[in-house]
């Protein structure tokens, strides 16, 4: 399929013409001294303006498509028959057009189009839709602002990355929602939704997406893979990792893990040999520039994942490049999906400059890097840079990117750059994302991918799950069978992290791989506690809000609310006493808990203490009436998944935890044992203002005062420091060592995920505060274990021989307040606390230390912090179905439910542009529904409904903070789909409208009908 001619210079790849057209996109560059801007993670919207569409064809010959003036076209691809285009486009990239103060986001924004390529017909899918969540402003009416004193973003809406479903559908990614990501390594939060291919029946897929979501993909298999932004918790803000969900939002799951900081796997594809495709680059300084991996798609092994220590054999070792001696660069991935390779072994993903061409001549050209790669007939289209493909001196940044577009031919690997075949590379533009224009199955086989069911929702797996619920059901085979650890650490802390070490990278635990809190066994899991994770809405600017972090009016380790959705006890005995067991033969674990849909969340596992022994640093949903319990475990990707179905939460006679009408949370009997509480609440807040202070003021302030305060640590300092109160900032915010005794470490401030001396993040067991509230040493180490100063902050008293890096705090003296303490000043009693409120000040710090904006701060910031409702309700439409449906419309049925605040009394509203019942079209129809089930609403209608060309159907619900979730419903209903099918084309010549064209052979034809039928019937 190659022409080849015979290239003179030695070091530039083979140049050659294949025969099939391509789709680019041509960039201006601005010569080898100046530097370009690429799209990446970074910064998804940041390009040089003036980056058109163009159409390269079989004989070199081009067309310029679209020319984007001061805009730019982006993320373009192909319908499955390759008639059509989809693409995003930036109107205006003007520098006068980029807002400065946010990241340099552009004012315009972007939407989706497509194109027809026979007439080059252009039609607008998306128009800068704007959904902020009501509750959490005093919202203008466009994201630019009205000029009246209301919030608003100063930025575009962005409708980006279209990936067209074998269903007909188009995902694509937004940031409508107006959401600032968890971290600040990306410019706005961006999430996953799908819409018809001509823009109706818009409806979000993503909620998980909290971080991030750039360029869904659509598998053979019918999943869609994505880049996600994994920077949950205290991970990493520069994470990102590969994943894939069904196109309806179910079954999501890793595809390749970020678990060393920093790592971004983006820009991904699927081969003509199945096997995934993904660049390994280093974010914002490679401008996307990296290596190629690639693995099985579908490895048909269990485990599919090496061993979290990434030296461990399973972990293949990867060659990315070569260290300047020449000798081979070796990299191994922990959890490497098996079959892990390299396409690209010559270069590498670090941020330095890719390696030289001969390592005895420093003038020779450097080898460069890949991005960008796109799956073709005869292997894969992607982009090479010749030279440092670095935006740092190291050693050198020039010459800058020169971007080409190339063929690996085969899918093979390319030992050289010279391995590479070229296509096109203009000096004076930057070519990028190559995408050749073929029928899929001239590259895969098949005409589309397999077609994914969507979202039923008609009940049946679980009684708890009837048919239109707002409810999913989550669960896990135990927690005995994990991937918690780090995978590496420090011997002398049992390979996890050191307590306060000057070292850099001493282990990743918390920080990008595994998240275990202390030493501990099996026999120390209780609980688990299942978190609800909310957004944050961006009041960017007006009242309330602003840049830097103002925003957010709340503090906390996450940078995100995290609410208890209820903690639920794992041990299980039969009626003698003993333990029940699993399948694997070890104390059953497992879980069954119901609880509402589209509302991220996540796990931890807790002690008989309350405290987090571990926890999971990434989001998950469930969708409307999903059940999903196939996790074999907590995190177990390199394990032998458990046996759900040998589990007790799996037998009839398990009872479903209830966790959306209440809240059970961890308590202690009177003998100080382990026991239940419920809350009649949908979550269960623990916050400082509210919770913490006042047992601080009460049990603590009496004598933790002044300048003669214990341990230097006051308790009752009230000024505001950097939006919060002087004790919140001592206890939860003092990394630097501001306050009170220093730590021992040569640099002088508390490392690793300590907040301060006394407080380590999310990790009550780990912290000196708790300690001293419990009266005893928690974390699992004992006093002996580690070395400690004997007078605390004083390194020379470290024991002979010690290293500050190696040493850690101890427990001495008193639980506290001291047995029969008094108020020095007034000697009354100092009331103890409460084995409940003990166990309250874990939770809070486990929880991230969750501070709402003080009270009496200017404006009405306090009423938008911590406690603020920032997630919509969750409303599903079960019937009537998006599109056409071949039976009988018999019923109208929704199901609505709001976790915090609440459903609104008369919240709902429904109307359709059709009769209903006899009652006119555009009238509202809520008052005739009835509440047929759990949240569940349904109108009968009294007439079934056996046509209709043409239905739009609106629902809306309102939560008591004022938020609003719609559902627009277009859909169909026909006694059969042979009425869809547009049958005045039959035998037409010349054919006028191509997508009925199944076989693309230019005529409508039996084969076609056939076809479409089959298509429809799924």
């Amino acid at each position: 399929m190659l022409r080849a001619t015979i290239c003179l210079l030695l070091t530039a790849p083979l140049a050659a013409q294949v025969d099939y057209d391509i789709l680019y996109l041509r960039a201006p560059r601005k010569g080898d001294a100046e530097n370009t801007v690429w799209p990446e993670v970074f910064h998804p919207a940041r390009m040089e303006a003036g980056m058109d569409l163009m159409l390269r064809r079989a004989d070199g010959s081009e067309e310029v498509l679209i020319d984007a003036g001061n805009g730019a076209v982006l993320d373009h691809v192909l319908s499955f028959d390759a008639k059509t285009v989809y693409y995003a486009f930036f109107p205006d990239l003007s520098s006068n057009q980029l807002n400065t103060q946010r990241k340099r986001l552009p004012r315009q924004g972007a939407d989706l189009y497509k194109m027809d390529l026979a007439t080059r017909e252009i039609t607008r899918l998306t128009f800068g839709e704007w959904t902020p969540n009501q509750a959490a402003g005093n919202w203008a009416t466009n994201p630019l602002g009205d000029g009246d004193g209301t919030n608003y973003l100063g930025y575009g809406i962005l409708n980006l990355s279209p990936c067209p479903l074998p269903d007909g559908r188009i995902m694509f990614t937004t940031n409508r929602n107006g959401f600032l990501p968890n971290k600040s390594y990306t410019q706005t939060c961006m999430q996953l939704y799908v819409m018809d291919d001509d823009g109706h029946n818009v409806e979000q897929v993503g909620h998980l997406n909290l971080g991030s979501a750039l360029h869904p993909t659509v598998l053979m298999d019918g999943r869609v893979m994505f880049s996600s932004y994994e920077a949950q918790g205290l991970r990493d803000q520069r994470i990102w990792g590969l994943w894939s969900i069904w196109p309806d939002g179910r079954n999501w799951e890793p595809l390749k893990s970020a678990m060393t900081a920093p790592q971004v796997f983006h820009f991904q594809t699927q081969l003509s040999d199945g096997r995934i495709a993904v660049i390994d680059y280093y974010n914002l300084n490679n401008n996307g520039f990296g290596t190629l991996l690639a693995f099985p798609a579908n490895p048909g092994v269990v485990p599919a994942f090496g061993s979290p220590d990434a030296s461990d054999p399973s972990n293949p070792p990867i060659l990315s490049g070569r260290h300047g001696n020449g000798n081979p660069y070796i990299k191994r991935y922990p959890f490497s999906p098996a079959g892990l390779e390299t396409l690209t072994p010559f270069t590498h993903s670090r941020d330095s400059a890719a390696g030289l061409e001969d390592l005895e001549n420093p003038d020779s050209m450097r080898v460069g890097k890949v991005t960008h790669p796109s799956a073709a007939p005869d292997g894969v289209l992607l982009v090479w840079t010749p030279g440092p493909a670095n935006d740092l001196n190291r050693p050198t940044r020039v010459p800058y990117y020169d971007g080409g577009l190339y063929l690996l031919p085969n899918n093979e690997t390319a030992d050289s750059h010279l391995d590479l075949v070229q296509i096109k590379n203009d000096p004076n533009y930057n070519e990028m994302w190559p995408k050749p224009v073929v029928p899929y199955r001239a590259i895969y086989g098949i005409d589309k991918p397999a077609r994914k069911p969507w979202l039923p929702n008609e009940g049946g797996e679980y009684e708890e799950l009837p048919a239109g619920t707002p409810f999913g059901i989550v669960g896990t085979a135990g927690f005995y069978n994990r991937n918690t650890t780090p995978g590496r650490g420090d011997a002398r802390f049992n390979g996890l992290d050191p307590f306060n070490t000057s070292q850099n990278g001493a282990s990743p635990n918390w920080t990008s791989q595994g998240a275990d809190a202390g030493l501990y066994t099996n026999a120390d899991i209780w609980a688990v506690r299942i978190l609800s994770m909310e957004p944050t809405s961006h009041r960017s600017y007006g009242p309330d809000g602003g840049c830097c972090g103002g925003q957010y009016n709340f503090t906390n380790h996450a940078n995100e609310r995290l609410r208890i959705l209820g903690e639920i006890p794992l041990r299980k005995e039969d009626g003698q006493g003993n333990p029940l067991l699993d399948g694997d033969g070890n104390p059953d674990t497992s879980f069954l808990a119901k609880i509402p849909a589209d509302v991220p969340y996540t796990f931890q596992t807790l002690d008989r203490n309350r405290m987090v022994l571990n926890m999971s640093q990434t989001w998950h949903q469930s969708r409307p009436g999903e059940a999903r319990v196939d996790c074999g475990g907590c995190h177990a990707h390199a394990e032998q998944p458990t046996d759900f179905n040998l589990t007790a939460a799996a037998q009839p006679t398990y009872n479903v935890i209830d966790l959306v009408q209440q809240t059970p949370v961890l308590t202690k009997t009177a003998a100080g044992e382990p026991a239940l509480t419920t809350h009649q609440t949908g979550a269960v807040d623990v916050e400082y203002y509210r919770d913490i202070k006042p047992i601080l003021m009460r049990s603590c302030a009496p004598c933790h005062t002044g300048d003669g305060a214990p341990a230097s640590l006051v308790l009752d300092d009230e000024t505001i420091v950097d939006r919060q109160e002087n004790t919140y900032n001592r206890l939860a915010r003092d990394s630097g060592a501001t306050y009170g005794i220093p730590p021992v470490i040569t640099n002088g401030t508390w490392r690793q995920t300590n907040a301060s001396r006394y407080i380590r993040k999310f990790q009550s067991r780990r912290s000196l505060l708790v300690w001293k509230i419990f009266g005893e040493r928690l974390d699992g180490w004992t006093n002996e274990d580690h070395p400690t100063e004997s007078v605390p902050g004083n390194a020379a008293t470290l024991p002979e021989g010690a290293h500050p890096n190696h040493a850690d705090l101890d427990f001495t003296g008193t639980i506290m307040p001291p047995p029969n303490a008094r108020h020095p000043i007034t000697n009354e009693p100092i009331p103890a606390l409460s084995e409940d409120e003990k166990m309250m000040f874990a939770t809070w710090i486990d929880l991230g230390c969750p501070a709402n904006a003080p009270p009496g701060t200017e404006g009405n910031r306090t009423n938008l912090g911590w406690f603020l409702d920032d997630l919509r309700p969750t409303l599903t439409v079960s019937q009537p179905r998006a599109g056409a449906q071949f039976e009988p419309l018999t019923q109208i049925r929704f199901g609505a439910f709001d976790y915090y605040s609440g459903l609104a009394d008369g919240g709902f509203t429904v109307t359709a542009d059709f009769a209903v019942n006899g009652i006119p079209a555009g009238t509202d129809l809520a008052d005739q529904f009835v509440q047929s089930g759990d949240h569940i609403w349904t109108l009968r209608l009294q007439q079934p409904l056996l046509e209709l060309a043409s239905g739009n159907l609106t629902v809306t619900a309102r939560d008591q903070a004022g938020n609003i979730t719609t559902v627009k419903r277009r859909f169909q209903v026909t006694s059969s789909w042979v009425n869809l099918f547009p049958l005045e084309l039959w035998r037409r010549d010349p054919l006028t409208d191509n997508r009925y064209d199944q076989n693309n052979n230019g005529a409508i034809e039996v084969l076609d009908l056939v076809a479409f039928g089959n298509d429809q019937r799924r």
